[in-house]
């Protein structure tokens, strides 16, 4: 197992390894790694004749093992990159041991698998094997990073406000977050600069932000707005379950919060403390403020009753939801 910078410096001066087990839950991170391969170990004039790229759903362990096994044409090494190995059977994978056992220097070989068993032999044997490297879905707080990294490589800037407002809107997900700031870069024309009336004109408003909109009425105690809310949610159809999750997350950070300010904790050590970005924390400190303690805990014993409700009588699901605002509101 290696970390993520010493992995990239390896790409990046060329020293590879001849099998790579890439695995983890972040599934952008793994695809981004598919296009640093094919530039790090092949030129544009040698990758039609040395490059590979295998589904384990649809392909043959045997021919996976015969393009490993045959020489590069005309540059020093093959790339062979084999996506959801997760997707092969025990006895597919045990067919690959012999090129993961008994590596074949003129080939990289890539193994990509966001979800692993490590008690099959199989991946065992490619633990024990293989250059291994996990890419865990980043924190939360993470996401404004990336976002600003991500623009960065298209050669963009993105102002702080237009980087909340865009996580705002689209959540944790980078695959989709890079696939939005490319709209935006078409919208932008010649521009380099993104803007938040840029985001806001492009980033369609999702049922998220109602949601996001529903746990702040509640936050703020607003009985009459979060039942407003509440209506505009079940007529979008948005799944109950998930309403009480979200609003379970969010009165579980205010919960954080308000126990951090008890204990003179602030700024951007609280944010870190609940797991949310530092540009949320004062709207989160606010929030936190109207409720004590024991009135958060009670909060979250309504919100268990409720999904506990729901579970047992889904038919009454507007009546429950009701109740949980009422009662909520009333703490």
């Amino acid at each position: 197992m290696i970390d993520h910078q010493k992995f990239y410096r390896d790409l990046e001066s060329k020293k590879f390894k001849p099998v790579y087990f890439l695995y983890g839950d972040e599934p952008y991170l793994l695809n981004q790694c598919v296009n640093r391969f094919k530039y790090a170990v092949l030129s544009d004039s040698t990758m039609d004749f040395n490059y590979s790229l295998f589904y384990a759903s649809d392909a043959d362990a045997t021919q996976i093992k015969d393009t490993v096994e045959t020489l590069p044409v005309f540059t020093a090494q093959r790339l062979v990159i084999v996506k959801n190995v997760h997707d092969f059977k025990d006895s597919e994978l045990q067919e690959l041991e012999p090129i993961i056992t008994n590596q074949v220097n003129s080939t990289v070989l890539v193994l990509l698998c966001d979800k692993i068993d490590k008690r099959k032999k199989a991946i065992k044997t490619i633990f024990d094997h293989a250059t291994c490297v996990e890419f865990k879905k980043p924190y939360p707080n993470q996401f404004p990073q990336w976002i600003s990294h991500i623009c960065k490589a298209e050669g963009l800037q993105i102002s702080t406000d237009a980087i909340y407002r865009l996580h705002r809107l689209v959540g944790n997900n980078l695959t989709e977050l890079e696939s939005q700031i490319f709209r935006i870069q078409d919208y932008l024309g010649e521009k380099t600069q993104i803007e938040l009336a840029d985001v806001n004109a492009v980033v369609s408003v999702s049922r998220e932000e109602s949601v996001f909109d529903f746990t702040e009425a509640l936050g703020k105690k607003d009985r009459a707005l979060a039942l407003e809310q509440l209506v505009n949610l079940l007529d979008q159809g948005q799944n109950e379950q998930a309403i009480i999750a979200l609003v379970a997350r969010h009165m579980r950070i205010l919960l954080i919060v308000r126990t951090g300010l008890d204990r003179g904790i602030g700024g951007a050590k609280l944010a870190n403390l609940a797991g949310v970005a530092p540009y949320f924390i004062e709207n989160y400190c606010d929030q936190a403020r109207l409720w004590s303690i024991p009135k958060l805990e009670d909060s979250l014993m309504v919100l268990h009753e409720t999904d506990k409700a729901l579970k047992s009588s889904p038919l009454s699901s507007h009546i429950w939801l009701d109740n949980l605002v009422l009662k909520s509101c009333s703490l």
